[in-house]
């Protein structure tokens, strides 16, 4: 039982990375297409802020630091490699 619940727990993470990875692309791209603004930072904070709290959570819930840092990690890989092939 405590291993599928380490599954789970393991599986979610990486899903809240994978989520906020999109968002910052959707972001991108959403700039990409309207005009610059001069709140075009404020998304970026938010972003950092969030993922900077899931970083926490994921800490206060007994995720070894080796595994918060692979997860945060792979997650700048799936950034940079998604935004190459919407981007360039």
């Amino acid at each position: 039982m405590e291993e599928n619940n380490k599954f789970a727990l393991y599986f979610y993470a990486y899903a809240g990375a994978l989520g906020l990875v999109l968002l910052i692309v959707t972001i991108i791209k959403y700039y990409e297409t309207v005009e610059f603004s001069s709140s075009y930072l404020l998304p970026f904070f938010g972003f950092i802020l969030t993922f900077s709290y899931i970083n926490y959570l994921e800490s206060r819930a007994g995720i070894s630091k080796k595994i918060i840092w692979i997860k945060s990690i792979s997650s700048i890989i799936m950034l940079l490699l998604i935004s190459k092939v919407l981007f360039y």
